[in-house]
């Protein structure tokens, strides 16, 4: 959890605050700013599921070519249409 005001990290906290802070570069820690409301542990399983490939698992809409790649998708539909691209995946930090 969360140390409280006055209250050390955790020892698995800790573990997991040391491995972030070792393991991840610059690019990675710009793009994972940790809220005030994280645990350090949460933080890394973050990290993990950063590491993974961009996966689209969800398309809504109409005009989408079959995916090959699921990192890939085309859209050829006709203009003024809506459809849209899901994933898993939450934008913490970075460009949108």
């Amino acid at each position: 959890g969360i140390p409280q005001a006055g209250q050390q990290r955790s020892l698995v906290n800790e573990v997991a605050h040391q491995q972030f802070r070792e393991s991840t570069t610059d690019e990675e820690r710009g793009c994972l700013p940790k809220y005030s409301d994280e645990s350090d542990v949460g933080l890394c399983r973050v990290l993990e599921k950063f590491r993974q490939p961009l996966c689209f698992d969800g398309l809504l809409g109409g005009g989408f070519s079959p995916q090959e790649h699921p990192a890939r998708v085309t859209y050829s539909g006709p203009l003024g249409s809506w459809s849209t691209a899901m994933s898993g995946h939450t934008m913490r930090g970075g460009r949108h």
